[in-house]
């Protein structure tokens, strides 16, 4: 054991409710506190959900702050906004726009308007988050940043990812959560040194933002990389962390998943029993890696954990991408099927603990995360966010008492 001190208990704004749903981002972010987490990360899709939503909408109509009046100018003044441009940035985020797509954001290109919504959304929720005393630990996915060969998709990726910078820090947070790439050859390249340098340029780019601004000088934004189970060139832990290696930035480190690590390193929604064959090699396999984990891995560079369990799928997915099917199999298992730790009454089955505890023996000694997407957080009713919040939180109990 390596602590005995309860980490902050954070969870994804997904995991308790899909968007699509009906699910807002505020009233998910009321029901987190209400399960009794520390923190939060915020999903990049429920920001934008939020951003053009009605209930924005009339926030700006009505001109009201979340709870605390004074907040607007506080969160004006630490993004760097005079008042002139927070009433510019306030007007902006609810008029019609014929602009040209000539700014960008986490998708690509947009308008200053979409920007300057999407800043002032950020402010919002930055503000509910501190009445909530809720931290903001990220906003995250960036999809796709790294490896692309075309210099023109490299300055496009580069684009997306330095757009959000303001809005990171208007959110209040300092880490960027960089998926690996989905897209593969030869659009892109799995070259772990030019992976490295294109993390190493972010890096860059970040620590420049930071030095023009001088009150996050003593919080620097900082990059996690993490392997997607799914990844086009890198889905294995160990890949992930050669190139963080390799960038060699202070500022860079690695995201630790469970799911994305043992769904890619033991199961396999391909397979009848939903486990690697041999089942027996598959497990010594894994439980090598983890033991490398804890053997190979500086402390320091463990920027995040995030942690879920899985159920098997009750009848094995065929082989792809394929001619009738483009999205990766443990992409389509990982939309639906992820589970809350320790729910194996409902079908978990990886050794989340024993990575969890291979995790902690590198030292790190950071918050944990849910991060679940399962079927049911698509369900439609008032129930259902708080519910889920609930499951997480238990979840993140129970796994505090199996490792601390």
């Amino acid at each position: 054991m390596t602590t005995t001190t309860k980490p902050l208990f954070s969870t994804f704004t997904h995991s308790v409710g899909a968007n699509a749903a009906g699910h807002t981002l505020t009233a998910k972010l009321r029901a987190i506190v209400r399960a009794g987490y520390d923190a939060v990360e915020i999903f990049q899709d429920d920001l934008d959900a939020f951003a053009s939503s009605a209930e924005f909408q009339a926030i700006y109509e009505a001109s009201t702050p979340p709870e605390s009046p004074t907040y607007a100018h506080r969160s004006l003044q630490k993004s760097g906004a005079d008042d002139d441009q927070g009433k510019d940035m306030v007007t902006a985020a609810h008029k019609p726009s014929t602009e040209a797509k000539t700014a960008w954001n986490a998708h690509g290109p947009c308008t200053p308007t979409e920007v300057a919504r999407e800043m002032a959304a950020a402010s919002y929720i930055a503000g509910l988050c501190s009445v909530l005393g809720l931290k903001v630990l990220t906003l995250q996915p960036l999809r796709d940043y790294e490896g692309w060969v075309d210099e023109a998709d490299r300055d496009a990726a580069m684009m997306r990812a330095t757009s959000r910078f303001p809005v990171m820090r208007a959110l209040g947070t300092d880490l960027m959560i960089v998926c690996s790439n989905n897209v593969g050859a030869p659009k892109t390249t799995g070259d772990p040194a030019k992976l490295a340098l294109d993390l190493a340029a972010l890096a860059d780019e970040a620590a420049r933002y930071d030095a023009a601004s001088p009150y996050y000088r003593t919080q620097p934004i900082r990059i996690a990389y993490e392997a997607l189970s799914w990844g086009a060139h890198v889905d294995v832990w160990r890949q992930a962390y050669r190139v963080v290696e390799l960038a060699d930035r202070r500022n860079v480190g690695i995201c630790f998943d469970s799911f994305n690590t043992l769904g890619r390193e033991y199961a396999d929604p391909c397979s009848p029993s939903g486990i690697q064959q041999p089942e027996d090699a598959a497990l010594a396999r894994v439980e090598a890696s983890i033991r490398d984990i804890a053997r190979t891995v500086r402390g320091d560079k463990v920027f995040f954990l995030q942690v879920g369990d899985a159920r098997k799928l009750p009848s094995p997915l065929a082989p792809s991408p394929n001619a009738d099917e483009p999205r990766p199999a443990r992409m389509i298992w990982s939309r639906g099927n992820r589970l809350y730790p320790g729910e194996l009454d409902r079908g978990g089955f990886m050794p989340v603990t024993h990575f969890v505890r291979a995790v902690l023996q590198t030292g790190y000694k950071g918050p944990w995360s849910i991060e679940v997407f399962n079927s049911s957080l698509n369900d439609e009713g008032d129930t259902v966010v708080d519910e889920h919040a609930r499951r997480g939180h238990v979840g993140l109990s129970w796994l505090a008492k199996q490792v601390l």
